[in-house]
Parts: structure tokens; C-alpha cells; sequence
């Protein structure tokens, strides 16, 4: 059995109010019929449900031109530094030392950088130099789901293993003035900075959520859902109009792992990655669970926006602040580039409830 601790979570400290995003996109607009209006883009921004965000540098530094390297050489050490503050309180909850890890789960698909997040954060943390390390850099939203599920099965393979799951991401870092087309517009609108880690080990202590199964599941030719593509002036995320329908492709696979052992499974507690509100509603459409199960993902989006990988971790640990019953039948679950899903079922751990 694998047990998943509360994490910790890291925000920067910029705080972005959407209405500040919107000014700076109609201010930006060059004269041209053919791009949005003013009155559509602040549509737009009400539809999105976010009220603000937080980067890791000002939102003038953000939005100024300049090319892929002088944007990374912003934002990279600042999700270090906000990855590293994460893992070493995550440590720090769980009562372990650095010398305690034995596996070091890594995911940030907005910084690229070799060596990446792992390799910092075993100089940083001074984790044992023979720490096995697993780093992801491609894995986008579904990148938390996904590290998680990793980590679980190899818990289950290896008793007695302890994983620190790390994911940081600047999606700051897609934030292009002269990307006016609609997903260009609507993505500077939508995404968030920040950090999260937590344990994932066979120790019940500390631990907020027991994982019974893991799942991942790839959509056969969808590579062109999401993507994000590295240009001379910066990293450019982009989608395809069907993507945001994308959770409901995943949803048939889901459902069938889930009654693979239990044909009457239902949730109890839901921690959906927040890709959008489109993706959040057809999330408690498909799982036909009351819409307060998605709370905190909703309020997840509404005070952070997408944070990416980091988003699950953030709604768990809003999750685990509001206790729960213990035995809570529980689902994460993710959704990303690819088109991609990752999920952990199991249930709430709460025993002093």
C-alpha cells in the first residue's frame, strides 16, 4: 500500500490580477479588425472564472519581448528556488531527512534546463548521491497525476521505498504580447506559477491520502491536443478547438479501471486538475458526482489559475485543510498534452477525525 502525504505548495509572490492581464492584451492589441475586441476578450476573462495569479517576476517583466533564453534565465531559478522551499517543507512535514529519500520524482515542462529540477534538488537538499531519480519534462498539466501514480507503483513494487515527488513550473514563461490569435489571448489569461512536493512512501503517518490503484491512459492520435513548442522569442502553448472536450475522451477508460475491482465505485472526494472551467464542469458531468466535489479545483482555478503539474498538489493539500472523513472513497485525477491522463484511487486518510 502507498500513502501520500499532505503537500507542500510554494506560490510566487506577484500577485496578477486578471483585470491587470486584460489591460495589458487590449493596451498591446495592434490596430487590426480582424483580432478580438475589447468587449470579447473581457468576456473571455469573465468565462475563464480566474480572479488573479501569481508569477515569478512582475507582469511587466513577463510581458516584455525579448527571446526563449532571457525568459528562462528569469523564471528558471525562481522555480528552483520555489521547488526547493517545497521539497524541503514537504520534508520536513513528513519528520525525514534528505539521507531518508531513496527516489526523487521530478516534473517542470516550462523551464527547460540540463541538468534539470532532479539534479538541483539533489545538491540543494543534499539528498544521497545513489538517490534514484526519475525526471519528466514533458509531461504538462498531467505531470502531478502522473508522478504520483508513478511513485505509487513503485511503493507497491518495492515496500519500504520513500519518493519525493517534485513539480515546479513557470507558466509565466508562455506569456507573449504578440500572440494575439484566441488561444494565445486566452492562455495569457489562464496560467499560474508555483511549486508542490509531498512523500509518497508505505507510511501511514503523516499521510492524508492511501493509494489502492494507479492509472494512465494515452488517447491515440492526439499529439496536436496541446502542445508547446520552444520559438526564438519564447515558449508557445497552443491547442486545438476539441481540445477542451478532451476530459470526456478519457472519462469511458477511466470508468472501466475503476470498476475493474469495485463495479458500484463511486467518489467521495475528487481532486481534478482545474485545465479550465469547460474542463471542471465536464469532470463532474462525467464522474456524476455532486459539483461541491470539485470545490477546491474551482476555487484552485479562481485564486491561482492552471498551475500546471502543480495544480493537483495544491488542490490536495486544499483538500486535506478541510479534513475529510477518514475512508473517504478519493480520486485525483489529471488531464495533459498528448492526450493525456493520469489518476490514484483510494481512500481519504484522516484517522483523528
Amino acid at each position: 500500500m502507498a500513502y501520500v502525504t499532505r503537500p507542500s505548495v510554494v506560490i510566487p509572490a506577484f500577485e496578477i490580477p486578471t483585470s491587470a492581464v486584460v489591460s495589458d492584451i487590449i493596451d498591446s492589441l495592434p490596430p487590426d479588425p480582424q483580432l478580438p475586441s475589447p468587449a470579447v476578450i473581457n468576456r473571455w476573462a469573465r468565462n475563464l472564472k480566474i480572479d488573479t495569479r501569481y508569477f515569478v517576476t512582475p507582469l511587466e517583466v513577463v510581458a516584455k519581448a525579448g527571446t526563449v533564453t532571457e525568459r528562462n534565465n528569469h523564471a528558471l531559478p525562481a522555480m528552483y528556488e520555489m521547488a526547493t522551499t517545497a521539497a524541503y517543507d514537504a520534508l520536513k512535514a513528513a519528520g525525514l531527512d534528505p539521507a531518508d529519500i531513496d527516489c526523487v520524482i521530478t516534473s517542470h515542462s516550462t523551464t527547460p534546463a540540463t541538468p534539470g529540477l532532479d539534479v538541483h534538488l539533489v545538491n540543494q537538499l543534499d539528498l544521497r548521491p545513489d538517490v534514484m531519480r526519475m525526471p519528466a519534462t514533458q509531461l504538462g498539466c498531467v505531470g502531478g497525476a502522473h508522478s504520483l501514480a508513478w511513485a505509487a507503483r513503485l511503493v507497491e513494487a518495492m515496500p519500504g521505498l520513500r519518493v519525493l515527488v517534485v513539480i515546479g513550473e513557470a507558466l509565466s514563461t508562455v506569456y507573449r504580447r504578440e500572440k494575439n490569435d484566441p488561444a494565445g489571448i486566452l492562455y495569457r489569461m489562464l496560467f499560474g506559477d508555483g511549486a508542490g512536493a509531498c512523500i509518497v512512501s508505505g507510511d501511514p503517518h503523516n499521510a492524508c491520502l492511501e493509494v489502492r490503484g494507479s492509472w494512465q491512459h494515452l488517447v491515440p492520435h492526439t499529439m496536436d491536443s496541446y502542445t508547446l513548442e520552444v520559438e526564438p522569442t519564447g515558449m508557445h502553448f497552443t491547442s486545438e478547438k476539441w481540445a477542451p472536450d478532451g476530459i470526456n475522451h478519457l472519462m469511458g477508460p477511466l470508468w472501466e479501471w475503476l470498476h475493474t475491482t469495485d463495479p458500484y465505485w463511486t467518489p467521495e472526494v475528487v481532486i481534478a486538475h482545474p485545465g479550465g472551467p469547460r474542463i471542471l464542469e465536464d469532470a463532474t458531468k462525467g464522474l456524476g458526482c455532486a459539483p461541491d466535489l470539485l470545490q477546491h479545483s474551482w476555487e484552485s482555478l479562481r485564486t491561482r489559475g492552471n498551475l500546471g503539474g502543480v495544480a493537483v498538489l495544491d488542490i490536495l493539500a486544499r483538500t486535506a485543510a478541510s479534513g475529510p472523513h477518514h475512508g473517504s472513497r478519493t480520486l485525483l485525477l489529471g488531464i495533459g498534452p498528448g492526450l493525456t491522463g493520469a489518476a490514484v484511487e483510494g481512500r481519504w486518510h484522516n484517522p483523528t477525525a
